[in-house]
């Protein structure tokens, strides 16, 4: 069975193929026939085009997942500054102790 899935305003975001009947607001039947409602709104059982504007525009799942590894890449080279910094402290420290017990 084919449905168009809608969101809150009524916008179809959504048009599926589901193996059996699905009994809720958000999903509404189609015709095997029917053009895709895909950005149109469904109003009182009448798909209407809607401007692109009045559409909100949801980040895919693609810019979401190249951020988090955005993210997670910045946290990877703080941490690795960080390692590089108590490294370097650790030989200050270790040249100092040397230098102490060779007076």
């Amino acid at each position: 069975m084919r449905y168009a899935q809608i969101d809150k305003n009524g916008i179809c975001f959504a048009d599926s193929y589901l193996s059996g009947e699905v009994k809720a607001n958000d999903m509404i039947l189609l015709q095997e026939n029917d053009v895709s409602p895909l950005g149109k709104k469904y109003d009182n059982g009448i798909w209407i085009e809607v401007e692109q504007s009045q559409i909100p525009q949801q980040e895919n799942d693609t810019e979401i997942i190249m951020q988090s590894i955005t993210e997670l890449e910045l946290q990877g080279l703080e941490a690795q500054q960080e390692r590089q910094m108590l490294a370097q402290q650790m030989t200050e420290l270790e040249l100092a102790m040397l230098e102490r017990s060779n007076m």
